[in-house]
């Protein structure tokens, strides 16, 4: 894989979850990799913004925000929405 980048993935992948059941997902599932990342990014984001970065993780979509999970079963790419 030449490129990755895990939001587009993730906003994507809730997306799809949209059109199949016509709601927004319950949680968006990760690898523990992935979760560290996207953790590290929130609490860089946080630091910034001179506030204290929220856990557990989650993002904020066009549908509002939803939790992200661990799923250690997935690979290091892998995004699903429950």
């Amino acid at each position: 894989m030449d490129w990755f980048d895990a939001f587009d993935e993730i906003f994507a992948t809730v997306e799809r979850f949209v059109q199949e059941h016509g709601k927004r997902p319950s949680c968006v599932v990760v690898s523990p990799n992935l979760y560290t990342w996207l953790a590290e990014l929130q609490r860089e984001s946080a630091l910034i913004e001179g506030i204290e970065p929220a856990l557990p993780l989650s993002i904020d979509t066009t549908y509002g925000t939803i939790p992200v999970v661990i799923d250690e079963r997935l690979g290091a790419y892998d995004v699903a929405a429950e």
